[in-house]
């Protein structure tokens, strides 16, 4: 038998919906995964920020991405989605579920959570990857074939270590203490469970449904929290950005085809003890 590692990772030509692709982590997996001749369907909330991101990479790779707008909360939004990226490629090969909401009061302690903040929350995180998940695997079923990536947290692993936030600023929102919210880890352990339940449910479909669990990645935090964070962590750091780049696409590729319902951590040690 011959191995050609080349073929294992090969994603070129193939079609990957990744919703949220403008952020932190969405955009470096998005310059990733069209170096190596994908075009990505690149969806977010901001149709410019989607439009400059789709520019860069067809003038780098020479590729054929579809800048959309996305509100993950709007169904309409979600369909519409779907729908134009079937009209336009015919198939879809691949769809990650990479987005995130912070609606105002993200941050509020749990003692004085809004009920609105939290079903905002949910309704982002996973309402919208529950609806993403439903449009691509009817197209998955018609071809005979699909993969879903579902961006979890170390947060919808294990609880959250609230000790790191203790007097640290929150860069996000100023003027709300920092913590790890209640909305974010009921959000982030649904999505492992949704994954290992589609996995199930299209077994035998030749649809394979996987969850990523990054860890944190270093983005200006203040110094306290970085070395608190970093102490909690066997390697002693946070991830530098483009550090998920090679797991997004092993899932994306035929190098994981004998993965399903599996959740692949990445997370420096972090869920290790």
């Amino acid at each position: 038998m011959t191995h050609n590692l080349e073929s294992y990772f090969d994603v070129k030509n193939k079609v990957i919906v990744l919703i949220g692709a403008t952020g932190l982590l969405g955009s470096r997996y998005t310059d990733f995964l069209s170096a190596f001749g994908a075009n990505v369907v690149i969806a977010d909330i901001d149709q410019a920020k989607c439009d400059n991101l789709a520019e860069e990479v067809k003038t780098k790779y020479s590729v054929d991405p579809l800048p959309l707008q996305v509100d993950v909360t709007n169904e309409d939004d979600i369909l519409s989605l779907f729908t134009r990226v079937i009209d336009k490629y015919g198939k879809i090969d691949v769809l990650i579920n990479n987005a995130q909401i912070k609606p105002e009061g993200f941050y509020a302690p749990f003692e004085s959570y809004s009920k609105s903040t939290l079903m905002k929350v949910l309704d982002g995180n996973l309402g919208g990857v529950v609806l993403s998940c439903r449009e691509a695997c009817k197209q998955f079923v018609l071809q005979g074939y699909g993969v879903i990536i579902n961006v979890s947290s170390v947060y919808g692993n294990v609880g959250a270590d609230q000790r790191l936030y203790d007097g640290v600023e929150n860069i996000y929102f100023p003027s709300e203490r920092f913590s790890s919210p209640v909305s974010y880890a009921v959000s982030k352990a649904g999505i492992l469970n949704l994954t290992r339940y589609l996995a199930s449910y299209y077994r035998e479909k030749n649809i394979r449904v996987n969850s990523l669990t990054p860890g944190g990645v270093f983005d200006n935090h203040d110094e306290k929290f970085n070395d608190q964070y970093s102490a909690r962590t066997l390697l002693g750091r946070m991830a530098y950005y483009d550090e998920y780049n090679s797991a997004i696409l092993f899932l994306c590729s035929d190098a994981s085809s004998y993965m399903t319902g599996a959740n692949l951590v990445v997370d420096g040690g972090w869920t290790a003890i």
